[in-house]
């Protein structure tokens, strides 16, 4: 999983304030919003790197992490939060960059939640009231929509941690209304496969249609259609793909413009193209066409 962005971690400090009017630290010992916190104590089992000098106390303070000269004199608003060393050893692509020098990003990193099962195959119940209000004890019945007990509708409830295009086509299929020869084939498809391929309350295509937001084996698939997906794999590896040969032209096509893109930005974009090798919390498979197929139909 990707670590947090780093407002995640500002929000541990509890000691922002806005400065109501043009002012600097000195002036009124207040900070910026979504400031880290000053004048305390850096701890004694960390050693903060060379270039982020402490006070004479080990307390953090506005040059630690500032390189302008005089920063806790300045007005914020005359600040040039642009200049190179507005932040020590910068610019930084991404603020989480400086911020790890002195924090480990394994420690911020989301959970993922749909790792439900421990290593004795016992419920972790904490991961399941993420989305539900109370843990199911009867979970392989299948259950009423009324019984879900989510605490968002199930068609908003996935952007609290993804994003609306997390993959290609995404976007196109969110609130689609079916027509009804369409629902009629996606309902025939589904049970004559077994599987359950839900729409929203309103009839709309969400993300919870084609991805089961269920580890395998917390529902037992041969009781309940909800617990069947695609095999059962590793959570924690996820999605596999494998080297293709037409990797080779695509990586050509792009290459002037990747070129580009990595020296406007500093960073290091490289494009590959792959086929997907394993997939995961799928209803039905994708890469061989099985899941379009319940809705969509092709002519030959």
């Amino acid at each position: 999983m990707a670590a947090a962005p780093c407002a995640w971690l500002l929000l541990l400090f509890p000691l922002w304030s806005q400065a109501e009017e043009p002012a600097s630290y000195e002036s009124t010992k207040k900070l910026p919003p979504l400031h880290h916190a000053v004048d305390i104590p850096y701890p004694d089992d960390w050693r903060q790197p060379d270039e982020l000098p402490l006070s004479t106390e080990r307390k953090l303070e506005c040059r630690t992490c500032h390189g302008l000269k005089n920063m806790e004199r300045r007005l914020y608003e005359g600040i040039d939060t642009k200049a190179k060393d507005f932040l020590r050893g910068g610019p930084y692509p991404r603020l989480e960059r400086f911020c790890y020098r002195c924090h480990d990003p394994e420690e911020f990193e989301r959970p993922n939640i749909h790792i439900m099962l421990d290593d004795k195959g016992e419920l972790r119940e904490d991961h399941c009231t993420y989305c539900h209000e109370e843990l199911h004890k009867e979970r392989d019945r299948p259950l009423e929509r009324s019984e879900y007990k989510l605490r968002l509708p199930p068609e908003k409830l996935c952007y609290g941690c993804h994003l609306k295009t997390p993959h290609f086509n995404a976007l196109e299929h969110q609130a689609s209304k079916p027509k009804e020869k369409m629902r009629k084939h996606l309902r025939e498809a589904a049970e004559r496969q077994g599987i359950l391929l839900p729409l929203s309350e309103s009839g709309t295509v969400m993300c919870a249609t084609c991805h089961t937001p269920h580890q395998y084996g917390v529902i037992d698939p041969g009781r309940n259609p909800a617990g069947k997906q695609v095999d059962n794999h590793d959570l924690e590896e996820g999605v596999r793909y494998r080297d293709h040969p037409w990797n080779r032209v695509v990586r050509e096509d792009k290459q002037r413009r990747l070129a580009v893109l990595n020296r406007e930005t500093g960073e290091q974009f490289n494009l590959d193209y792959r086929r997907i090798d394993r997939e995961v919390l799928l209803r039905l498979p994708a890469r061989d066409g099985s899941l379009c197929l319940s809705c969509h139909e092709f002519e030959r």
